[in-house]
């Protein structure tokens, strides 16, 4: 078998894994992202009616492990309407049923709803520049193998 195609079999996994690695990073940092109501939302006072629990299980603080949950939120227009929404936020330390939430909505259709940032004081943020530092190593790591194999193929 020619080398350079030993080089290139060798090559695919790990640039297969570097890229699921660096896909996870980024899901994970999509799943974490706390909302950010949009200009022109309109705030209101909301409480967990219910709450979606997932087989996921995360760890509290404390080091207990919970399971992971989306909690759905009630809430009064101005008009009286009442609405309920669930949350896009999925992690254990969301607020617990009967909770206090404050709530951003649109007014011109209040079924688009997400919770305040402030309601949210339990829910881990998202990795900030860490996550950029962990794609990074991913790939540096990546390029340092394939180098170390290209090395080792073509000097044999």
């Amino acid at each position: 078998m020619p080398d350079w195609l030993s080089l290139l079999l060798a090559m695919v996994p790990i640039i297969l894994a570097a890229a699921l690695g660096n896909r996870q990073v980024l899901y994970s940092t999509r799943a974490r992202a706390l909302p950010q109501a949009p200009p022109g939302w309109v705030r209101a006072h909301g409480v967990v009616v219910d709450e979606r629990s997932y087989a996921r299980r995360a760890r509290s603080k404390d080091g207990s492990v919970q399971r992971v949950r989306r909690p759905v939120i009630a809430y009064q227009v101005a008009d009286g309407r009442e609405i309920t929404f669930t949350s896009r936020i999925r992690a254990a330390g969301t607020p617990r049923v009967g909770a206090l939430v404050e709530v951003y909505h649109d007014p011109a259709d209040p079924t688009l709803a997400c919770i305040a940032p402030a309601s949210l004081s339990n829910v881990v943020p998202p990795l900030g520049l860490a996550e950029i530092w962990v794609i990074v190593n991913i790939w540096l790591m990546a390029v340092v193998v394939i180098m170390i194999i290209a090395l080792v193929v073509l000097n044999a």
